[in-house]
């Protein structure tokens, strides 16, 4: 092997190597921050010593000298204070933290081919040097007393004599090559390390397999659906052919009867051959397919099966630094927390895995900066100095329950109306409902602007995050008491059990899991409570909706009273709701689809499925209809009702173009308001109002652009639709419009009054 692709080979292994040490010198310096001197104090040096020695020598493999030099320094470290002769007090924790940080942040540098020159790693060393400088003259030049070399280290050592020459290292490193690395612990066990790719890559031909498994259980299906018609005909044919048979023999001249021409006799006779011939070949090619199809579906089970198996991971893996984040955020902010993991031996899918870990780190550092109290409120309420996270995970059913609670002050339901009322936003009665509002983009209670809290970055992202993985995530909170927020996610992303079901003549697919029930109803026992329609039985009133109006479809015509129709509850955390569909197709395993980059977040669907029959069903996504269903309204019942003329405002100084567009919106059956330059739209649509807002770019007082940027702005009109109509057709200013939010660009000397309807009732 050459210098190249050994140096590429060894860069691969070290890479995937740092994250490990990483992780486990963070973790011991951590327990001995929370427990110095006690019992496993002495172990506890010996991993970090192991752990920094192999970091050490790996990086000498590779030749990143920056990173063998930080190790090095930390090993002299942690010598002087095992031997006491430094005091590990909290500003040379804090360096240590910082240097295992800077060395994570080196590692993210070489996967991505950049330089180590200027690397915050570089600057530490000099801090590193001061504390070693410090030390007695003789306790530098002694060599740290260090654990016997490991089969890594050796392993490293027989890679640097398979290399004579030193390697140079540039500045670009050629980027790592998938292979797989063997190792075997001390009881001779082999483990097989596997680059996530190739496991993807397994995953998704296990997923094809099952596709097929399934259209050949359709063939099947099929095959023997017509077998059993072929042996009906078979035995309609025997019944009638012999008395035929019996008229033909019978028949002659003096009968009045024709006798048939022998062609056409034997032309029956061999039909009932070849009929009795087509009934035992489908017989026997069926009994071969049903047979097929049984072997198909064991080896497809037993490779689904392992392919999970392989693919499932601890608990414990997702909730790997959270510690380290609730270390330093409270280290901030001054308080003291304890961060407590349980059911970290809970299997889920990798993919779910690694969904989870942003939205953990979001909701531990939300719980530290936002529900613990400081110390001072905490004594007052009769708590604890220490407050106290805990993260656990539960097995329900087909999903993993990840609950994140504190035991802290809880919401602020006062500050979050406050909030709400600030930004215009519907101020709902219900606690519960108010709780939601913290989901929303942007919004935070936080009266200081931080680099850990008042962004209102965090909820929004665990929210667009669980529910990616076709879960749900609800939050529950008591004044004085704590909050505990809810996280419901499947096992696994590979296939999910699913409810079929049709909705405006279209098959869709919901996660079994979300609905806690299936029933039928009758109109008549609808009420309604504040304008929307609720189903009361026994409980707490559940809202109803037509699953065809939650997305946009026609829902065709109005329910009638004393006819029962299907329909599900959906359920997520104490949210319910109950959507009316069509018609309950089937439940069954599907396999989810990815929908593209393109179209990633269309809303209300999370992916796609292919049915048996070769069809595309889209997966519902169970939180977005659960927010969209409530506050539709009443459902329509006997009565059509009239619907609402869409309301239009055009911006445009030039008269000429604003009766020229009032009079084609209107004509085509649009409510059109108009207002003569961009201040004077901006007044008039907070006033009145609009479903959608076209504007020109060359006005007085305000323009298009800063009218468009203005509108968004407003979360009150963030999904209003915007048109920009303008004479300006240069690429630079279609960019500028792109930027400032409009949704569609027209140009007036391209003008087309088709094109302005088509984009209008697009938009709408």
């Amino acid at each position: 092997m050459d210098r190249a692709k050994l140096l590429e080979r060894l860069m691969a292994t070290f890479l995937g190597e740092l994250g490990d040490h990483v992780q486990s010198i963070n973790k011991d310096l951590l327990a001995l921050e929370r427990e110095p001197g006690s019992e496993g104090t002495a172990e506890r040096f010996k991993d970090l010593f192991r752990a920094a020695h192999s970091l050490k020598g790996a990086a000498r493999a590779v030749n990143v000298d920056v990173i063998e030099e930080a190790c090095h320094r930390l090993e002299g470290i942690l010598s002087a204070v095992r031997d006491d002769r430094i005091a590990l007090d909290p500003a040379l924790f804090a360096l240590l933290f910082k240097t295992v940080d800077a060395i994570e942040e080196s590692g993210m540098r070489l996967r991505e081919q950049q330089d180590l020159s200027d690397s915050p790693l570089s600057g530490l060393l000099t801090a590193l040097d001061g504390v070693l400088n410090r030390l007695p003259e003789e306790a530098n030049s002694r060599e740290a007393d260090l654990p016997p070399p490991t089969v890594t280290q050796a392993t490293e050592r027989r890679a640097e004599a398979s290399t004579p020459q030193p390697i140079e290292t540039t500045a670009t490193i050629p980027s790592p090559r998938i292979y797989s690395e063997i190792e075997k612990n001390a009881r001779g066990t082999a483990f097989v390390r596997v680059p996530a790719e190739k496991l993807d890559a397994l995953l998704k031909g296990n997923g094809e397999l099952l596709v097929a498994r399934r259209r050949v259980e359709a063939c099947a299906s099929g095959l023997a659906e017509l077998r059993d018609l072929v042996t009906s005909w078979d035995a309609e044919w025997r019944i009638a052919a012999r008395p035929l048979r019996q008229q033909l023999v019978r028949s002659g001249p003096g009968d009045g009867v024709r006798p048939l021409p022998h062609r056409t006799v034997d032309s029956l006779s061999r039909m009932g051959s070849r009929l009795s011939d087509l009934k035992e070949g489908l017989d026997r090619l069926a009994v071969r397919m049903a047979g097929d199809h049984r072997q198909l579906a064991r080896a497809a089970g037993t490779l689904e099966d392992e392919v999970r198996r392989v693919r499932m991971l601890p608990f414990a893996e997702a909730c790997q630094g959270l510690d380290r984040v609730a270390r330093d955020v409270a280290l901030e902010s001054g308080k003291a927390v304890e961060l407590i993991i349980e059911g970290g031996d809970v299997e889920l899918d990798r993919s779910v895995l690694e969904g989870l870990k942003d939205p953990l780190m979001h909701l531990v550092r939300n719980a530290v900066d936002h529900g613990i109290e400081p110390a001072d409120q905490r004594s007052a309420a009769g708590k604890t100095e220490r407050a106290y996270i805990v993260v656990s995970a539960a097995l329900r059913g087909a999903q993993v329950e990840v609950v994140i609670a504190d035991d802290g002050g809880g919401i602020d339901y006062e500050a979050v109306r406050q909030k709400a009322r600030e930004r215009g936003l519907h101020e709902p009665a219900d606690d519960r409902d108010l709780a939601d509002l913290i989901f929303l983009p942007g919004f935070s209670t936080a009266r200081l602007l931080t680099n850990v809290s008042g962004r209102g970055v965090g909820l929004d992202v665990v929210k667009s995050r669980i529910e990616a993985l076709h879960g749900t995530v609800a939050v529950s909170t008591t004044r004085g008491r704590g909050t505990r927020f809810i996280l419901s996610v499947p096992l696994t992303l590979t296939s999910l059990r699913a409810i079929l079901l049709k909705a405006s003549g279209q098959i869709f697919a919901l996660a079994s899991a979300n609905i806690q029930t299936l029933a039928r109803l009758d109109p008549a026992e609808l009420r309604s409570v504040e304008g929307q329609a609720v189903l009361a039985r026994g409980g707490p009133p559940v809202p109803v909706a037509r699953l065809a109006e939650v997305l946009g479809l026609p829902a065709g015509e109005p329910l009638q009273i004393g006819t029962k129709v299907p329909c599900l509850i959906l359920a997520a955390g104490e949210r319910r709701v109950a959507l009316v569909v069509d018609e309950l197709v089937a439940e069954q395993e599907i396999i989810i689809k990815s929908l593209g980059n393109r179209i990633r977040r269309a809303r209300h669907f999370s992916g796609a499925t292919i049915l048996p029959d070769g069809k595309v069903a889209l997966v519902l996504n169970a939180g977005s209809l659960l927010r969209s269903a409530t506050g539709l309204g009443a459902i329509r019942t006997a009565h059509r009702q009239e619907p609402v003329r869409k309301r239009l405002l055009i911006v445009d100084d030039s008269v000429t173009t604003r009766t020229l567009e009032k009079s084609i919106l209107e004509s085509a059956g649009y409510e059109v308001l108009v207002a003569v330059d961009g201040a004077a739209g901006w007044r008039m649509l907070q006033e009145h109002g609009a479903d959608l807002l076209i504007s020109d770019i060359e006005m007085p007082i305000m323009d298009g652009f800063e009218l468009a940027e203005t509108v968004r702005r407003m979360p009150r009109f963030a999904e209003l639709p915007i048109i920009l109509f303008t004479s300006r057709g240069n690429d630079r200013d279609k960019a500028r419009g792109i930027e400032v939010g409009a949704d569609a660009y027209i140009v007036k000397g391209e003008f087309d009054q088709k094109d302005l309807l088509e984009t209008v009732a697009l938009l709408l």
